[in-house]
């Protein structure tokens, strides 16, 4: 009796694994937002760093982050950062940023982590705000700026990502990435009209302006 009962409550569990194996589970992707634009040299452009693929209002939500952006120093120049504020607000202490900013050699460094707990079980007597209440699935968790210095008509730069050290849920726990998403910035190639073109359009004009006066 006692085997038989054995046997079902593993027959049971195996079956449960079984199916919490196939259900789907979410994939967090990080992205370089807009992942196409368009610049010419002495424009300013901004890249928004964002996270989606997070549950709204419950887990998983993001507590930390430490990622290396790369792009070509030769083409962009850096201007700045800023830090979102869907970890806490870092001016009430929420959380910190220990981002490193140019590291030079065409790398950034963004990092921050969140003082707040993830959800009101996990501290007793803490009060909110929590984590799972103010993210949402999807977020940008910092703006870069840059300057474009040199980018011929026709070519591209990509500002991409070199290496993400850190990638943590609001218990510490590292998140799988499913998906990087870097960004395309290209100066589009512009038709200039042909010297033969040029002269043909000179020749119409001269003509329609003496059968004007002929008239």
């Amino acid at each position: 009796m006692e085997n038989s009962l054995r046997k079902l409550l593993i027959g049971i569990f195996s079956a449960t694994m079984l199916v919490l194996a196939a259900m789907p589970t979410s994939a967090v992707m990080l992205s370089l937002q807009p992942t196409v634009q368009t610049a010419v040299p002495t424009d300013n452009i901004s890249l928004n760093l964002v996270i989606s693929g997070l549950s709204a209002g419950g887990p998983n939500s993001l507590g930390d982050f430490d990622i290396d952006i790369g792009f070509d120093s030769n083409a962009l120049s850096f201007q700045g950062y800023s830090i979102g504020t869907s970890l806490g607000d870092i001016n009430l202490f929420e959380a910190g940023d220990f981002s490193s900013g140019n590291l030079g050699g065409g790398i950034v460094n963004l990092a921050e982590i969140s003082f707040l707990e993830t959800d009101a079980t996990s501290c007793v007597f803490c009060i909110g705000p929590y984590l799972d209440d103010i993210q949402l699935d999807s977020f940008t968790l910092a703006t870069l700026e840059f300057k474009v210095d040199t980018l011929a008509v026709g070519s591209s730069t990509t500002v991409f990502f070199a290496t993400v050290f850190a990638l943590g849920d609001g218990f510490g726990n590292p998140l799988a990435i499913d998906n990087l998403t870097n960004a395309i910035i290209q100066n589009p190639a512009t038709s200039v009209p042909e010297p033969t073109t040029l002269a043909l359009l000179a020749l119409g004009l001269i003509g329609i302006a003496g059968r004007r006066r002929l008239m």
